[in-house]
């Protein structure tokens, strides 16, 4: 989990999201390795922790997109439910900005008006949380937030 967590926010914090092209066939395949365990449920002792339900969501929601599985749709809707259930339980306020960012994912892409009404309400409650640095960065996702919620 952490490997795969260290490997995702390498090619993350490069500011243009993680491309397929620029990575490893070594980290493809360990991606879709992971993916397949979270699949079948081999994963799913991940969820009981902050770091882990986070991987799980990334695996399920942006590396299954990234990877064409034929069920990335079933499995952003898994991610969402990871999602939720974790806000619900204080989860996402244990990570860092940026990973939270990244937790919050499946409400940014969702098409229901309930969560995009949460994710407007955790993205306002994480400002005063920000340092002035990474504010810019987060006002940018959170105008893209509130601009598809109306």
């Amino acid at each position: 989990m952490e490997q795969f967590l260290q490997q995702w926010f390498n090619h993350y914090e490069k500011g243009t999201g993680v491309e397929v092209n620029e990575l490893s066939n070594d980290t493809l395949d360990n991606w879709q390795q992971l993916l397949s365990g979270a699949k079948s449920g081999e994963l799913d002792a991940w969820q009981k922790n902050p770091p882990g339900r986070l991987a799980l969501i990334l695996l399920m929601g942006p590396v299954a997109h990234l990877l064409e599985d034929e069920s990335a749709l079933n499995l952003q809707n898994k991610a969402r439910e990871l999602c939720v259930s974790g806000v619900d339980k204080g989860f996402d306020t244990q990570l860092e900005p940026l990973q939270r960012r990244c937790f919050y994912d499946p409400l940014f892409y969702s098409t229901k008006t309930d969560d995009r009404a949460l994710l407007i309400r955790l993205l306002q409650g994480m400002q005063s949380q920000l340092p002035t640095a990474t504010k810019p960065d987060w006002y940018h996702w959170y105008q893209q937030a509130s601009i598809t919620t109306h």
